[in-house]
């Protein structure tokens, strides 16, 4: 994964238990993402973020972390593409 080749992450996963699948720990470990735009969104049960956006801005200091999105698995499965607009235009996506 060439991360170094992008200035924009966009960073999704769904939430285990009010946090990260490991995996995540594993990439914010094994890459540097100083000097990147990061933008979180998950999916949830009903947590929302369960407080992650603020792990990655903890993890990621050296980084521009933009507001995330959390969608709840219910409104997942009907479709968000309403949602996914608005929070893109929010953040100039």
């Amino acid at each position: 994964l060439p991360i170094e080749d992008y200035d924009t992450i966009f960073l999704g996963y769904p939430m285990w238990w009010y946090t990260f699948p490991m995996i995540v720990y594993t990439l914010f470990d094994k890459y540097d993402f100083s000097g990147k735009t990061v933008i979180p969104f998950n999916t949830h049960m009903g947590s929302g973020d369960g407080g992650t956006y603020e792990t990655v801005k903890e993890l990621c200091p050296k980084s521009k972390v933009l507001p995330g999105l959390p969608v709840e698995m219910s409104d997942a499965e009907r479709g968000v593409p309403e949602k996914i607009s608005r929070w893109l235009a929010k953040i100039n996506y």
